[in-house]
């Protein structure tokens, strides 16, 4: 037998190549490591290295669930989390209730995380330009650079990260930079909130981190701030914002919070506004000055404007509980300009709180970049050392990033994917995902969270700690380098690890004052031609998401487009230049050109662009590659958010943007209301009634404080093993989506209504089923037998509600979720068969069968829905309706409460809460 090349066993099994070379003394060690490891599970109790937070570990029953507490980070920002892992695999993410980011709830891009964790297009060996690697080459690899810089004190030795709250990273960094002088620690975060530090330098004299308690506040005012949007604050916000709408029943309405929104993109946080002003961005700081005039705190001319006397009016009598923000890309002496304004209110201390930054290393991060390119442009670079970030991608255009990654002798690139910085590398290390990892991070407020592997890593995945710890030549494992920055003993680390958090660590807030001799800046002057806002894109951020197919696939919450990103702009700007949806228009910006569609917002600001982020990518895996266009190579490092002097040009190409907004559309019918419904008692049925003598399940959506951002959605999916059907289906109304979030357009306000499978107690859905596949339980659950339908699909058709899927292909088989990312206690679903909500019945089987086991009644609030569980403003409600005393007959109770179509008389078992807007004095609601 000829023997095998070197080269495949290393491409293969590059952790194993030593072993794998087939001489006699290489067959000896297997079979000796073999006989080892079958003998030492006997020699005493397996290491016990993870902490898992649910029922009996040390009697754990085969094939049931176990739940750790771990911590997931974006934009290094840790969120609390508990990650339900069965066998082994992770299934399925829901928020720790005792993280003060999570409050138990999460947002889609964490509910996202268990496919991400399972992408097979991850990377699964170090490479060496672009050939693979054992890990023990890259170890050596390591071990020489270290003891090369040791000897010259780190001179030329540049390590770039993305923003981090981690103590034991920053502490490592820290240390290798002590040792190694002339090494220097650059950052980079493409989306990071510079100006809002930059701001608090000017006005207070240093950069703080500024966090908002929504919760307390009574008036608030964003100033081009999505505090609902997306990002990693989200949770928190919508569940503060929401406190504070509180139960707007008669006579109760003075108790809710007032928001006024001016925003040029409109986003979550204008879709809720009580009062909503669309201007583009030049004119929204001039707004910002001349409130700041009102409130004594800028001077100038007071000039007419109702609007602005209803907001200061209204800040002034809020006092405490007033709360003014400006949004992430408005110029620092705009953020500057905003913390005096809450300053003067008696703001901080109840709704704005003062902090030392919550991120560690060098807070000016476009400063940090720039540095690092002109170092490396001046050859002054020898060693460049990447650790979770893509700056070839995600770097400004002008800065040529890519281009300068070949002028360094030695790059080093540490990721979850080969991604586009991968590919420009010498060597690529394969990055262990956060639910493979040990690790820690801070959340909003600095309480640091732990992060522990839920997984075994394979395929020689390390951590940002270890790579560091390697060049400071002292390598270790992951556990005990975060082991090490703990401060506690033993007793206190596993309580830690059970809890998800560190008790104690949140940071102190800061008692803050204008340094004397502040003045305000005057407002910009706003520049020619169209003005562009460059945006996180809400389904894949900064295009990190990009890869993963449940969040290619869900519809952006205003736009409802999937699978793409398009020129967004004002439906009258379109008209003026003679564009219309789906148009693809050239767009010049300081002599950069970008090729995209357009597409047309109602409430966008007029001569407004806005660019979404995160799309284009060229390496980005078999899902995320070459989707849409990339915004990041028109984007300038002087002016990465705005920038004016825009044209936009018709090419005469036309594009097939995917889009859900016209699927199953119930538009013209009284579907939101925006006031409580009139009593109105349910009129006759032909069908009988059923006396529901034990459980009764239903559900009640509150209006008033969904904010639409599709977590129940991407939780809905997870759950449910929901398919992935892919752009061209979706463009033929095929989504598979069980849940689905409708967006309507009212004047110039913004409704969301999220729309399931309303359990009808007359459904109409049943009585056209020619083989009872659709049938009601003893319950109230309308339930499909899958194994009976033939797909006639006219349940579907007689569905009023549009929220059956039909299987049109077997998308279970064919999309990009690996089987090893199922939930196993729901059927995968086979092609020709319909499917639709269940209100998550194998949730409500497991709590039953738990509480027949422990002899007790089903507990209120046991049962908690996928849905119900993810939302961050606890918008879904679920329970026993038979129960008078539960939380959701309590909703149902309320004046505000209505049945979606009632006249059909199909009588839902989901209602909804009407939503009630609270407009300044003197306005309609």
């Amino acid at each position: 037998m000829s023997e095998p090349d070197d080269r495949h066993i290393d491409a293969e099994f590059p952790a194993l190549a030593d072993l794998l070379r087939t001489d006699r003394r290489n067959v000896l060690k297997l079979m000796a490591a073999s006989m080892a490891l079958a003998g030492l599970p006997g020699c005493g109790p397996a290491p016990d290295t993870v902490a898992a937070r649910g029922r009996g570990v040390p009697g754990h029953t085969p094939g049931e669930p176990l739940f750790f507490a771990t911590s997931l980070t974006l934009d290094g920002y840790g969120t609390g989390v508990l990650v339900r892992s069965d066998e082994g695999h992770p299934t399925k993410i829901e928020g720790n209730p005792l993280h003060p980011a999570s409050l138990g709830a999460t947002d889609a891009f964490t509910q996202a995380e268990v496919l991400t964790f399972h992408d097979p297009d991850r990377s699964r060996a170090a490479r060496l330009d672009g050939q693979p690697q054992p890990a023990r080459r890259l170890d050596r690899a390591l071990a020489e650079v270290a003891a090369e810089l040791a000897a010259r004190r780190g001179e030329g030795l540049r390590i770039l990260t993305g923003p981090t709250s981690s103590p034991s990273l920053a502490g490592l960094l820290a240390e290798l930079t002590e040792r190694l002088p002339g090494a220097h620690w650059h950052q980079h975060a493409p989306l990071g909130p510079d100006a809002v530090r930059d701001g608090a330098r000017l006005v207070f004299g240093e950069p703080l981190e500024t966090r908002h308690d929504l919760g307390k506040a009574r008036v608030i005012v964003t100033l081009d701030a999505d505090i609902l949007g997306p990002g990693p604050h989200q949770v928190a916000y919508a569940r503060g914002f929401a406190a504070g709408r509180g139960e707007p029943e008669a006579g109760r309405k003075a108790e809710m919070n007032r928001l006024y929104a001016v925003e040029s993109t409109p986003g979550a946080t204008g879709a809720r506004a009580d009062r909503r002003l669309a201007l583009p961005p030049s004119a929204i700081a001039a707004f910002a000055h001349r409130l700041a005039v009102r409130l004594g705190v800028a001077e100038g001319e007071a000039e007419g404007d109702p609007l602005l006397d209803a907001m200061a009016a209204d800040l002034r009598a809020a006092g405490p509980g007033a709360l003014v923000v400006a949004g992430r890309h408005l110029p620092a002496e705009t953020h500057a300009l905003v913390h005096a304004v809450n300053h003067a209110l008696g703001a901080v201390g109840t709704t704005v709180h003062h902090t030392a930054p919550v991120l560690a290393g060098p807070w000016d991060a476009p400063a940090s970049l720039e540095a690092l390119a002109a170092d490396m442009a001046a050859g002054a670079v020898s060693h460049l050392v990447i650790l979770e970030a893509n700056p070839a991608y995600t770097a400004p255009g002008d800065l040529g990033f890519a281009d300068l990654l070949a002028k360094v002798p030695f790059t080093l690139h540490l990721g979850l994917w080969a991604d586009e910085t991968a590919a420009l590398c010498h060597w690529h290390a394969p990055m262990a995902h956060a639910l493979e990892s040990w690790g820690d991070a801070r959340a909003w407020d600095g309480t640091v969270g732990l992060v522990q592997p839920v997984a075994v890593p394979q395929h020689g995945r390390r951590t940002p700690q270890e790579v560091v710890a390697a060049l400071a030549g002292r390598p270790g494992a992951a556990q005990d380098l975060v082991r090490q920055s703990f401060q506690g003993d033993d007793a206190a680390w596993r309580q830690a690890l059970h809890d998800g958090v560190v008790p104690g660590t949140a940071l102190p807030s800061r008692t803050v004052a204008p340094a004397p001799g502040w003045r305000p800046s005057p407002p910009p002057v706003a520049g020619g031609g169209l003005e562009v806002v460059f945006a996180p894109d809400p389904s894949v951020w900064d295009g990190r998401f990009a890869n993963n197919a449940w969040l290619q696939e869900l519809p952006k919450p205003l736009s409802k487009i999937v699978w793409d990103n398009a020129i967004l702009l004002a439906p009258a700007t379109a008209e003026r230049l003679g564009l219309e949806n789906g148009d693809v228009a050239d767009l010049t910006l300081g002599g950069r050109t970008l090729h995209g569609p357009v597409w047309t917002l109602p409430g966008h600001a007029p001569d407004t662009l806005t660019l979404p982020l995160g799309h284009g990518r060229w390496s980005a895996g078999r899902v995320g590659t070459a989707v849409g266009f990339d915004a990041y190579r028109v984007r300038r490092s002087a002016t990465p958010w705005l920038e004016a002097g825009a044209t936009l040009r018709a090419t005469g190409e036309r594009a097939a943007l995917a889009t859900t907004q016209r699927h199953a559309t119930m538009a013209g019918r009284d579907v939101v209301r925006t006031a409580p419904p009139p009593p109105q008692e349910p009129p006759p049925s032909i069908y009988p009634d059923y006396a529901y003598e034990g459980h009764a399940w239903g559900m009640a959506v509150d209006l008033n404080a969904c904010i639409g951002c599709n977590a129940c959605v991407t939780a809905c999916q997870a759950e449910n093993n929901v398919p992935v059907v892919g752009r061209e289906e979706v463009a033929r109304g095929r989504e598979m989506h069980w849940l689905r979030v409708d967006r309507y357009f009212e004047g110039d306000r913004t409704l969301f209504q999220p729309m399931l499978c309303m359990h009808c107690e007359k459904a109409p859905c049943e009585v056209v089923c020619p083989v009872n596949a659709t049938v009601h339980d003893g319950e109230g659950l309308n339930v499909m037998v899958y194994n009976r339908c033939i797909g006639t699909r006219y349940c579907s058709n007689n569905c009023p509600y549009k929220v059956r899927r039909f299987n049109w292909f077997d998308y279970a088989q064919e999309d990009a979720v690996p089987a090893e990312a199922a939930n196993p206690g729901v059927t995968v679903r086979v092609r020709g068969v319909m499917e639709k909500c269940t209100y998550c019945t194998q949730r409500i089987a497991a709590a039953r069968i738990r509480a027949e086991l422990e002899n007790r009644p089903i507990a209120d609030g046991e049962v908690v829905t996928a849905c119900q569980q993810a939302c961050p403003s606890g918008a879904i409600v679920f329970g026993d309706v038979n129960d008078s005393g539960s939380a959701v007959s309590r909703r149902k109770r309320s004046p505000r409460n209505y049945a979606l179509l009632g006249e059909l008389n199909t009588r839902p078992r989901t209602t909804y809460l009407a939503r009630v807007d609270n407009p300044p004095a003197g306005e309609g609601a």
